[in-house]
């Protein structure tokens, strides 16, 4: 037989207005400690555990723990473009990507444009490859700007530390894209 008890849980209050709150005052100890362990087995998204020095939450969607905390690459070049890498942050000439310092996991990318063709081609791109054209749209590299804006959140394309992002338009024949900006968010992974 078992017995179940639905409360509330105050740690330094008696009337909580969560599930779990800790009251806490000006002591000078933290209120929470979450000590570093190796990486857990996940179960659900919202597990949350200290993995090295960083907050991991785990993602039942992607199957892993990404950072509780998102990067966000920003790529645009100003003018048209066909063919050609965007500039990632200031730009360069041979704008290769920004180097990731952990391993990681594309989660989210959006795009627009101030005109030009609405239907341009994109790629995501790992080290200079291009991620691919795949059936499954959570790791589909290859994506066309409709109406001059593109948006998709449920990305989850793995790159490895060491590994240098880049987006690219591609030469699909069509005309040039104006302006365009693409802001690629990333989550490390563990």
């Amino acid at each position: 037989m078992h017995y179940y008890v639905h409360a509330q849980v105050g740690i330094g209050t008696t009337s909580p207005t969560a599930e779990l709150e800790i009251e806490t005052s000006n002591t000078g100890i933290p209120a929470l400690e979450l000590n570093p362990q190796s990486t857990p087995t996940g179960s659900v998204t919202g597990q949350l555990a200290v993995i090295g020095d960083k907050l991991f939450m785990y993602d039942a969607t992607r199957g892993k723990w990404l950072s509780s905390e998102s990067y966000a690459l920003q790529f645009s070049i100003f003018g048209g473009a066909s063919n050609q890498t965007l500039w990632y942050g200031g730009g360069g000439v041979d704008n290769i990507g920004p180097l990731m310092p952990f391993n990681g996991t594309i989660v989210y990318m959006t795009i627009n444009s101030s005109g030009g063709q609405a239907n341009k081609a994109f790629d995501i791109r790992i080290n200079g490859s291009n991620v691919g054209n795949n059936t499954d749209p959570t790791l589909d590299g290859r994506v066309s700007l409709s109406s001059g804006t593109f948006s998709r959140t449920s990305y989850n394309i793995d790159f490895n530390a060491g590994d240098h992002i880049q987006l690219r338009v591609r030469n699909n024949g069509a005309s040039d894209v104006d302006d365009p900006v693409g802001v690629i968010w990333v989550k490390w992974r563990q």
